[in-house]
Parts: C-alpha cells; sequence; structure tokens
C-alpha cells in the first residue's frame, strides 16, 4: 500500500509539472497573440496597410474584429473596408471558414490553459499545507526532471522552427488543422497579407520568449527548494 501510495504521488508530481508547463506556455500564446501593440508594430515595419491597399485606420478595425472573433467576443467576422479604393467585404468565405477552425483551436487551448490553472492551485494549495512540506522538496526535483525532458523537446522544436520555420508552420497547420482552408493565396487574400509568414515567425518566437520569463523564475524556485529553501 505504502508502495502504491507513493507512486500516486510521483504520478501527481508529474502531472502537477507538466500542468505548470503548460500554464505558462498557454498564457504566453494568449497574452502575444491578442496584443495589440504588437500588431501595430508588426504592420510598420511590414508596410502591412499599403500592402493591401487599406488606411490604417481600416486596417485596425479590421484586426481588431479578427482579434475580437478568435476570442469567442464576436460571432462574425463580417467587416467592410475601403480596399484598393473600392469598399468591400474584407473577408472572402474560405478565409472565414478558416478562422472558425482558428477559433476554435485557440478556445480548446483556453480551455485546456483553465484546467492546467486549477491543478496548478490545487497543487499549491496542498503543498502550502504544514503537514505536507516534506513533499515540497520531491515535488520540486520532479518538476525539474519532468521539464528537463519537456524543455529538450521544445528546444529541438524550436530550433527546427528558427532553421526553416516555413517547414515547421506547415508541420503545424497539418497537425492541428483537419482540412486545407488555411492554404490561403498572399495575392488575393487579405487575411494572409495582414498576418503573413514573417509576421507569424516574429510572434512565434515573441511566445517563447515570454514562455521563457515565466519558466526560469518557476525553474529558478523549484532549483531553491530542492535544495531545501521555503520550508514555511
Amino acid at each position: 500500500m505504502k508502495k502504491t501510495n507513493s507512486r500516486l504521488i510521483q504520478i501527481g508530481q508529474v502531472v502537477w509539472s507538466v500542468a505548470l508547463i503548460a500554464l505558462l506556455i498557454l498564457t504566453s500564446v494568449d497574452l502575444n497573440c491578442f496584443s495589440r501593440p504588437f500588431y501595430a508594430q508588426q504592420y510598420r515595419e511590414l508596410n502591412t496597410a499599403e500592402t493591401i491597399g487599406m488606411s490604417q485606420e481600416d486596417l485596425d478595425l479590421t484586426t481588431n474584429v479578427l482579434l475580437d472573433y478568435i476570442q469567442g467576443k464576436r460571432d462574425h467576422l463580417e467587416v467592410q473596408a475601403v480596399v484598393g479604393g473600392e469598399v468591400q467585404e474584407v473577408f472572402n468565405q474560405r478565409e472565414k471558414d478558416h478562422m472558425v477552425d482558428v477559433q476554435a483551436l485557440y478556445l480548446n487551448a483556453m480551455t485546456v490553459r483553465n484546467l492546467a490553472l486549477v491543478i496548478v492551485i490545487a497543487g499549491v494549495v496542498v503543498l502550502a499545507v504544514k503537514k505536507n512540506k516534506a513533499l515540497r522538496k520531491p515535488t520540486a526535483k520532479m518538476f525539474l526532471k519532468t521539464s528537463a525532458v519537456l524543455m529538450g523537446l521544445a528546444g529541438a522544436l524550436a530550433f527546427y522552427a528558427f532553421l526553416d520555420f516555413n517547414e515547421f508552420w506547415t508541420m503545424f497547420h497539418h497537425i492541428f488543422f483537419r482540412n486545407d482552408l488555411w492554404l490561403l493565396d498572399p495575392n488575393t487574400d487579405i487575411l494572409i497579407m495582414m498576418v503573413p509568414e514573417t509576421f507569424f515567425f516574429h510572434l512565434v518566437f515573441r511566445i517563447l520568449g515570454g514562455f521563457a520569463l515565466g519558466y526560469l523564475l518557476c525553474l529558478g524556485l523549484a532549483w531553491y527548494q530542492s535544495k531545501g529553501g521555503v520550508k514555511a
């Protein structure tokens, strides 16, 4: 029975560690994917408004509609703007259909993030109980071990993305989408003009940077606790 309980505790520690890492990465995704200042910066650097033939005001409006839709704050992507001197519907049907899939992916990711948050908070509460203080050091060590494996895989993936982002981005879409609606024409589809591959390259590494900050903080705290710190 004692051996069984020990095994269950170890499984719980692994689950908690994975949940913490998932919480960090998905929170970084959420914060960075909807950062309006980031979009404004990228639009300036990539001359997006000029490329599309749209005013900056209309581009900002379209961006707000797009991001609100992804977050489930709007139930449609109907938006009109002056493009190339003519008033038109910004997104065509293929773009709208693809964004249905993107919205579902985001909302599912946030459900996972929220579940991870519950697990992390529950674990912290358990470890905060004085009678469970003996679990803190082994839990910290398990986090270090689990994260070492996961970070090794993530590091290899990040290196792959850096070497060939196009191939990495294609692989991402094949994994997370069950159709080819994501294959858009950069010459005619405004959605891909707004967020071309260069935009996503910067976004992905911004997400990784945000995750790294939170992860390194947790890593430092776990290392300190694994050495016997924070005994209260």
